[in-house]
């Protein structure tokens, strides 16, 4: 078991209420990071650092661009910000600690399944290796061009071998890692910005790559080929299915997807061969979903998250439940406690008009 306790930071002098935190102030500190423990029907704004002396810290103002929770420890969550770094707590957020400062933004996370002081940061076009839970940090470039543009936008260990790490880029870019980050080669490039990488847990053949406005494809065999996940036929018959919101694994089926397009909500049971429209309570191509989240332990049981609100539903998608948010920001993220699915945690951030796809 890793340690995870910096005895020197543990001065915590705040103490965290049972009350809704309905932020919305005139300093605009209504960011960060928001916990639920009744299945997202109150909020309350958990974004406080653990100090020593009298200065509080907080990242109230920080615009969210990544969250992970690690898959074997539940109060473990970490989150990217735009201009403030890296925050990391591993007591369900009541402190976070703070690393990764003044070196750009955090674009995606990743941490080793098999050994969980070991996390990678992509930033820019570098990725950053901790091995000693994010007290210090190394890195390897990737990209050599002088683009600022070019940036890592995705990050993914393979869970069977998690010396196998795969980045996709801005720059169309597919790349691969065998040895943790060390070196690197190219698997593909494609032709769009890729925003999102998807290795099956099972079966680590299964690699899904979905771009900004071009689609998701799809390799069975580790990256050697590639095939369209939506037919002609489906891309005509549902409009803007192409451009992309948000992709998830369902943690209930062996190979299934959760899907969010500017089309709408859809959901494959069969790793993309077919799909199910979730009827939303908006009109298709009119809601930009920005958040996903299922319950491990009952499929029937959905998030999603918008500039606005959350909805839910407990009968896969048939009726919804509407909740206003706790803040001006839009549900960037949404991530369920898989031992307690009635504790969500939610990252926000204010949306640009000209980012509204990613």
């Amino acid at each position: 078991m890793k340690n995870k306790v910096f005895p020197l930071l543990l001065l915590l002098v705040f103490a965290v209420s049972g009350c809704t935190i309905n932020i919305k102030t005139k300093t605009g500190l209504d960011g960060g990071v928001y916990k639920s423990v009744d299945n997202g029907d109150e909020w309350q704004q958990v974004s406080l650092l653990y100090r020593i002396g009298d200065v509080e810290k907080n990242f109230y103002n920080s615009n969210l661009t990544s969250m992970l929770i690690d898959e074997t420890d539940n109060k473990a969550i970490y989150v990217g910000t735009e201009k403030d770094g890296l925050f990391y707590t591993y007591d369900g957020g009541i402190g976070w600690q703070q690393t990764l400062v003044n070196l750009g933004v955090i674009n995606d996370i990743a941490i080793n399944p098999k050994n969980h002081c070991i996390i990678y940061a992509a930033i820019s076009n570098r990725v950053y290796k901790s091995s000693d839970c994010s007290r210090h940090w190394e890195y390897q470039l990737i990209e050599t061009r002088d683009n600022p543009n070019d940036q890592i936008n995705s990050l993914t260990i393979d869970s069977v071998d998690p010396n196998t790490i795969y980045v996709g880029t801005s720059g169309r870019g597919f790349f691969r890692s065998d040895d943790a980050g060390y070196s690197w080669r190219v698997v593909n490039f494609f032709n769009d910005s890729i925003v999102k990488i998807l290795v099956n847990k099972k079966d680590d053949r299964i690699i899904y790559v979905a771009t900004v406005r071009n689609g998701i494809f799809k390799s069975i065999d580790k990256g050697a080929t590639w095939q369209d996940i939506f037919s002609k036929e489906q891309i005509s018959a549902k409009k803007n299915i192409l451009v992309y919101r948000k992709l998830i694994a369902d943690p209930t089926v062996d190979d299934g997807l959760f899907y969010a397009s500017q089309y709408g909500l859809t959901r494959s049971n069969d790793g993309g061969r077919s799909w199910e429209d979730l009827k939303l309570l908006t009109p298709p191509s009119t809601t930009y979903i920005y958040s996903l989240a299922i319950n491990p332990k009952n499929g029937q049981d959905i998030y999603y998250g918008t500039n606005a609100a959350m909805y839910r539903s407990i009968d896969a998608g048939k009726n919804w439940i509407t909740r206003k948010l706790p803040t001006t920001r839009a549900a960037k993220f949404l991530i369920m406690d898989f031992n307690y699915p009635n504790i969500l945690y939610m990252g926000v951030k204010q949306i640009q008009e000209k980012e509204k796809y990613l």
